[in-house]
């Protein structure tokens, strides 16, 4: 029987549907608290499986048998990856489980932003109705507009995907770029990110965390960006400077904006964010959805199958590659 070690706790139906999946031949236990007991269990553990807060610093000093970890989540910063790279111990995420989730959610953020959906919300909930003076409307239509989609992966591309048909021009930029052949089935335009930020309407993030991403929002290229184009993030707040997006904001040097993720979370109540009314924000709720867990279990179940079998996994982070 071979072992998996899962962390950390997750909801009752969602380690049902878990338990439902597991294949023949494994078994798979909640990662304990207990020091002692912890311990015996990564270091007899073969799989270690979850999400990335399940697993501290001083966990590592036991992968002695681990042959894969495999995340159930797309992110994967605040992993040692050098130690890993050390112990030669691979990292998969989890296969774009989660993309239909993400891309649906930016599209949300996209339309909730451009019509301004928040305010008229609140607008009727106190009683009121919009103006009645036509010419006077803020709203705007996503159809028509470029769209710069940062981080080409598997939620940039379904999200490309979802977006073909609202009529819009897509542009990307990736260190990777796909082939030719799927940048014209995903009818994406490859720019240099600078180009990119000059020519979108809407900016949206779908890169990883890392040194090249941090910060990639930042004076500079708030400064390249339309007065009228809107950013999204739904990847990670780091990406965001955001004492920077904050002015720009307030300065109305862009639009608006739409935030899934921030620098730190949870956020400060007192983020200065939160003040603008240009800005719709929602509490990194973009991967999880009930539709996503027989996907994220699914995915993980088979890789972790695959390398039982001596396969080379699937989904490594590019980071431990090669």
């Amino acid at each position: 029987m071979k072992k998996i070690v899962f962390a950390p706790t997750i909801a009752p139906a969602a380690w049902a549907i878990g338990e439902s999946l597991l294949p023949q031949g494994f078994s798979i236990e909640v990662l304990s608290k207990d020091e002692g007991r912890r311990s015996e269990q990564l270091q007899n553990a073969e799989f270690l499986m979850g999400f990335r807060s399940g697993f501290a610093a001083a966990d590592y000093q036991h992968f002695r048998k681990v042959k894969l970890i495999q995340f159930l989540s797309a992110g994967y910063d605040g992993m040692d990856l050098q130690k890993l790279r050390e112990l030669r111990i691979p990292l998969s995420n989890n296969g774009g489980a989660n993309s239909y989730a993400v891309a649906e959610h930016a599209i949300m953020l996209m339309l909730a932003v451009y019509r301004q959906l928040p305010d008229l919300h609140g607008l009727l909930k106190a009683g009121k109705w919009k103006s009645n003076k036509f010419g006077e409307e803020e709203e705007h239509e996503v159809a028509g507009k470029t769209i710069g989609i940062i981080g080409l992966g598997m939620i940039g591309k379904t999200l490309a995907r979802r977006l073909s048909g609202f009529e819009v021009k897509l542009l990307y930029t990736d260190p990777v770029r796909p082939s030719a052949e799927e940048e014209a089935r995903l009818k994406v335009t490859y720019v240099e990110p600078d180009a990119l930020f000059r020519e979108a309407d809407i900016v949206t993030l779908h890169a990883p965390f890392d040194r090249s991403t941090h910060h990639m929002i930042c004076d500079r290229t708030l400064q390249l960006m339309k007065r009228e184009s809107i950013l999204i993030n739904c990847a990670r707040g780091e990406l965001v400077d955001e004492d920077a997006l904050y002015r720009a904001l307030k300065e109305r040097r862009i639009w608006a904006a739409g935030l899934d993720t921030f620098d730190r979370e949870p956020p400060d109540p007192k983020n200065p964010l939160f003040t603008l009314t240009n800005v719709v924000l929602t509490p990194h709720a973009a991967g999880p959805t009930w539709e996503s867990w027989p996907k994220r279990f699914g995915n993980s179940y088979a890789n972790v199958e695959r390398v039982a079998r001596g396969e080379a996994p699937r989904w490594v982070v590019p980071e431990l590659r090669g």
